[in-house]
């Protein structure tokens, strides 16, 4: 405890030091990481300090910075130090990558085609998001881990990394079964990389901001930029049985799978023919049940083919695939033919004939939820009161 006290108290004196200086001790920031290192050398008690201030700048240069300094470091309690602010880096998601003795850096290459990463891919939500991880043994620590949630439309809308046990990263995947009834299926690593390279181009496409630590988080995994793939369901799966086979036309039982049966298609999209739908029951033309019944049916049609026939129909093809390799996986065969035969579908524009039940199913489901919505919110109580 003693020896602790001493610790902070030179660390003190070090702050000080550098606060009277001017540096901005309190919240020091990216722009600091180089003063920091040039004033490294001049005793332990400013090495310490300013060790420990790069330790709590979330930066690449700063974790660049650390690494550099644990090479000139002779003072055994600076060593200390820098290994501490190394491993407070680590936790959020900046890790150092292992040094190999030199020799063997001459002999082997940079790159090795076996590099043990691993993929996951949870299921797809009613939203069009799923949650992609990859993972990477590190030599004496565990793993690296790099999580996002991909959304169909916006890209990557989260990003994080952390290095950790391979117990801890079970006890992880297990956590999201226990407390969300999802399961974490195996995939190809370079189609999990290649998911979540394309989402963050997307978003920064878009303008997204908040996922600046993306390229540092992935260059622990896999410097290389990743390759389009054929989405792996097709390793599984023979398409020529599936487009052969009767999978399409039973595809509506989809609806009555549990990750399936929350998924209502965007407000947006579907809010044009929610429009026509009350339209036609405002008519002042009296229709029977079975006309009532005909007219949706209509509506329902057109909006298939309006709707998925463009742009729509690409981000939700992807959708399609990403749920036939989960339900395959899962050991959900049917199922999951019957969601490839959807996507083949949508990839091949051919939602006219006997059309696509899932498709017409889930558009139906939409409307109403929409229908219904609206309805609740008419009938809540005014709080305008009339004279």
């Amino acid at each position: 405890m003693a020896k602790q006290d001493m610790r902070l108290k030179v660390l003190r004196q070090g702050l000080e030091h550098l606060r009277r200086e001017g540096l901005p001790v309190e919240k020091p920031s990216p722009a600091e990481v180089s003063a920091l290192r040039e004033r490294f050398g001049n005793g332990r008690e400013l090495d310490l300090a300013l060790v420990f201030l790069l330790g709590r700048i979330a930066d690449p240069a700063a974790l660049e910075a650390l690494t550099s300094l644990e090479q000139k470091a002779a003072d055994r309690e600076v060593k200390r130090e820098i290994r501490r602010s190394l491993f407070k880096l680590a936790q959020k998601g900046l890790v150092a990558p292992s040094r190999e003795p030199v020799q063997e850096a001459v002999q082997k290459p940079v790159y090795r085609a076996n590099l043990n990463i691993e993929g996951y891919l949870s299921s797809v939500d009613g939203g069009g998001n799923r949650l992609v991880l990859l993972t990477k043994p590190q030599v004496g620590s565990g793993i690296q881990m790099l999580q996002g949630v991909v959304s169909d439309r916006e890209g990557l809308i989260q990003v994080g990394g952390s290095a950790m046990r391979r117990k801890d990263l079970r006890l992880f995947i297990r956590d999201i079964k226990d407390k969300h009834g999802v399961t974490m299926i195996n995939i190809p690593w370079e189609y999990a990389d290649f998911v979540l390279y394309e989402a963050y181009e997307k978003s920064k496409g878009l303008g997204r901001s908040g996922l600046e630590q993306f390229p540092t988080l992935r260059a622990h995994l896999n410097l290389a930029k990743p390759s389009p793939r054929t989405h792996p369901v097709y390793d599984g799966i023979n398409v020529e049985e599936v487009r052969s086979g009767q999978w399409r036309e039973s595809s509506e039982k989809l609806l009555e799978e549990s990750e399936l049966e929350p998924w209502v298609l965007d407000e947006d999209w579907v809010q044009p023919y929610v429009e026509r739908v009350r339209e036609a029951q405002g008519s002042r033309l009296v229709l029977n049940p079975l006309q009532k019944e005909a007219r949706l049916a209509g509506v329902v049609r057109d909006a298939v083919q309006d709707l998925f026939s463009g742009e729509v129909g690409s981000i939700f093809s992807r959708r399609m695939e990403d749920t036939a390799l989960y339900l395959f996986h899962t050991d959900r065969q049917d199922r999951a033919r019957s969601a490839l035969a959807v996507a083949l579908a949508l990839k091949d524009k051919d939602l006219g004939g006997l059309g696509v039940p899932f498709l017409h199913g889930l558009m139906q489901k939409s409307i109403a939820y929409y229908m219904t919505q609206e309805s609740k919110k008419s009938e809540e109580p005014s709080l305008i009161i009339k004279p």
